[in-house]
This record gives structure tokens, C-alpha cells and sequence, in this order.
């Protein structure tokens, strides 16, 4: 059972509407009114019956904080659920209280929003030995995640004499996943290196002799091995077996999330770009890994997404853009780069997405002397497109389109 901070809020004039019922008592057996001493009883009894239910409301309610994780594209609706039980007396046309985070939208427009925070207050009755749910609908505004930050339960007195107030703040394990939406990437075609590898491909150096494509006719050119015996045995002529075309391929996209020791202004731009990239990387099978500046719990220091594709590692991806607060704890760029280079494993393309201004050492031009292709996401509000990275010991840095 969920255990409630309680207070309660009394009408001004109670007190003094006390002290009038009992005066109104002793003066009836001056004035012999029985008149008088039924009202002044009748009144003390009200303020017993106030106090003791001031007293004994809420003490068996409980709220059932169950895990529930909803995920969700912008512009989908979901709903809070909130169930109750109550063992002990009847609360009756309360108010309830939630407040969440943004990332969602409640359907109520009555509803308040300070700070990043929405709160939804709906009416709430229970009876003694009832369970009670508390619907609220709401559609999915940006990215990030929302959890129920605070409850608040408003029960009012008999007849107005003030109200009692259950509070709780608490860690929400229902909580709502918004995926971020996409910025398209222009120029975002798959690129290839020269080197072999197993991506296939339309056009390449190197072929992969265990994916056999099929056959045809023999040129003089053509290596004496290659014949296909059995298809030219059927065809009465010459066949040349066919494979394959395939070469290396493979991206590292790195999210600087930072701009020096704060977040960067242009943050959703980014992971929405990078949103776009995840998408496209999955529908063309070309496996990709994702380094994110933010401080990791494990033996990896900041968030890192294995190489891999599919749908699976598609979803650990966006869940972990939706994750990323503007509140969170920036990694160093710079370090990140180093561990990446040393401990990782490195793919064909290294993308970099965000700010990046060398301190002592360019360590990009360190992983692009190995061998490694070097690209930059730009974005701004309207646009977003992928840059190649040249390295030139004269001019430093440079870009071709």
C-alpha cells in the first residue's frame, strides 16, 4: 500500500463557530430552549463527526503504481491509467491531481502547463471496499519520456468546513515513450569503400564466391576456373559462373549532445536527423552503431549501441534518443572519440553528428588516417544533409559536398 502525506485545510470560521455551538448549549439552560440546545448539539456532534473523518479518510486507500511502458510516435494517442482501491471510508466528490511531463499532451483543456509539467485535476469518488479507475487521454507531443511525477487527492469536509489533502510524490514506473520525429537527411545514399567486405552492392572489385548469382557465357578473359561444367554441359556451350558483387559498409554515427559543458541548442535537429538515418540504415540492411555523449552506468563510460540492423536495434536506438534529457550529464566528446578508437569496434563511415572543435590532437583525422571514412551531419531548421570530411595537414579541416 502506497503510504500518503497528509494535511488537512479548515474553514477560518470554524473555530468560531465552535466556540458559538457551545455557547449556544450552555445559554439554552439559562433561556430553558430546548430549541437551542438541540441546534448547539446537533452542531458539536457535526464538528465530532468532521474530525473524526478528517482523521480516518485515506488511511485505506491505496494506489496500485503498476509498470506499464507505452510507446509512441508523435501525434498518437494514449491514455493514463490510475487504479485505486479503498478499504477505508467513502471519499466522495474529491478532486485528483496529476501532473507529468510534456512529452505528452493531455486532452483536457482545462488543464495547467508550467514548467514542462502538465496537471490534470478530474473528479474522484470511492466508496468503502470499491476499486476505481482514472482514465486520462493524451496525445504524444515530442520526443522524450514522460512519468507521473505527483498525485494529489483534494477531499472536502462535511458541508464545506474545509478539505484534507492527500499528497504523494513518488517514481512513476507508468510511463509514456515518445520516439522523436524525423528531419530528412538529403544526400543520404549508400556510400561504399574499396575494400572487400560483405554488403552487396550493384558494382564492385571484390565478389563473394559463396553467393553464387548465376551464369553466362564464357569470354576468353575469363579465369579457367570459373567455368560452370553442369550449365555448360546443359547449354552445349561454355557458362561462367556469376557472383555476388559485395564490399565493406558500415556507419558509427557519434551525437555530441554537447556545445563545451552545456547541451546544444540545436539538439532536436540533430536526433531527428539522426532519427531519419536509423530508418534508412534498417530499410537498406546496412548495420550501423551509435555513441552518445551522455554518462553510462558500465563498462562502456557513455551510452553505445552495438554494430547491428533490423527492427530490433532499430528500436534500441530510437528509445535511447527518446531517453536523452536536455538535464543529463555530458561525457566529454573528446574522451569519447579516444575510447571509441581504442576500445571499439570501428566501422567503414564515421558519421559526426554535433559540434566538434579539436583540443590538443584531431582525433578524427587519427581514425580517418586508419582507414576510415569521415562525414558530418549539418542541420539546421529546414534542412539536414551529410558532408565528407577531408583532412589536409596545411589547410586542416575541409569539407566536399
Amino acid at each position: 500500500m502506497m503510504e500518503w502525506s497528509k494535511y488537512s485545510v479548515e474553514n477560518n470560521y470554524l473555530p468560531i463557530t465552535g466556540a458559538f455551538a457551545l455557547l449556544l448549549c450552555i445559554a439554552s439552560f439559562f433561556f430553558q430552549s430546548w430549541l437551542a440546545f438541540f441546534v448547539g448539539v446537533f452542531m458539536i456532534l457535526l464538528f465530532y463527526f468532521n474530525h473524526l473523518y478528517r482523521r480516518k479518510v485515506g488511511e485505506g486507500l491505496s494506489f496500485n503504481n503498476k509498470k506499464v511502458r507505452g510507446k509512441y510516435f508523435p501525434s498518437e494517442e494514449g491514455a493514463w491509467k490510475l487504479d485505486f482501491h479503498n478499504i477505508g471510508v467513502p471519499i466522495m466528490k474529491a478532486k485528483l491531481s496529476v501532473t507529468f511531463h510534456d512529452s505528452v499532451t493531455p486532452h483536457d483543456k482545462r488543464a495547467s502547463h508550467k514548467a514542462s509539467i502538465y496537471e490534470v485535476t478530474v473528479p474522484f469518488s470511492i466508496s468503502f471496499r470499491q476499486k476505481a479507475s482514472v482514465t486520462i487521454p493524451f496525445t504524444a507531443e515530442k520526443r522524450g519520456v514522460s512519468r507521473i511525477r505527483k498525485i494529489e487527492l483534494m477531499i472536502p469536509h462535511f458541508f464545506g468546513l474545509g478539505e484534507t489533502i492527500l499528497e504523494k510524490e513518488f517514481h512513476s514506473i507508468q510511463e509514456a515513450l515518445v520516439y522523436p520525429k524525423t528531419k530528412v537527411v538529403h544526400n543520404k545514399h549508400t556510400l561504399h569503400t574499396s575494400k572487400q567486405g560483405e554488403f552487396p552492392v550493384s558494382y564492385s572489385l571484390y565478389e563473394d564466391t559463396l553467393s553464387p548469382a548465376g551464369t553466362r557465357e564464357y569470354h576468353y578473359s575469363d579465369s579457367f576456373n570459373r567455368i560452370h561444367w553442369k550449365a555448360s554441359a546443359r547449354n552445349q556451350s561454355l557458362q561462367t559462373k556469376l557472383y555476388d558483387k559485395v564490399t565493406e559498409n558500415g556507419w558509427n554515427i557519434a551525437i555530441n549532445i554537447g556545445d563545451d559543458h552545456f547541451v546544444t541548442n540545436n539538439l532536436e535537429e540533430i536526433l531527428s536527423a539522426t532519427a531519419d538515418l536509423a530508418y534508412f540504415y534498417v530499410q537498406q540492411n546496412i548495420p550501423f552503431s551509435v555513441c552518445i555523449n551522455i554518462r553510462h552506468v558500465g563498462t562502456t563510460p557513455f551510452y553505445y549501441q552495438m554494430p547491428g540492423t533490423g527492427r530490433e536495434h532499430l528500436q534500441k536506438v530510437l528509445e535511447a534518443i527518446a531517453h536523452i534529457d536536455v538535464q543529463t550529464s555530458v561525457y566529454p566528446f573528446e574522451k569519447m572519440l579516444a575510447y571509441y578508437d581504442s576500445h571499439l569496434e570501428t566501422q567503414p563511415f564515421f558519421l559526426l553528428a554535433g559540434q566538434y572543435i579539436p583540443e590538443k590532437r584531431d582525433l578524427l583525422k587519427k581514425i580517418a588516417d586508419r582507414g576510415t571514412s569521415i562525414y558530418e551531419l549539418m542541420v539546421n531548421e529546414q534542412s539536414a544533409s551529410i558532408v565528407k570530411k577531408s583532412f589536409s595537414p596545411k589547410r586542416g579541416i575541409s569539407y566536399e559536398k
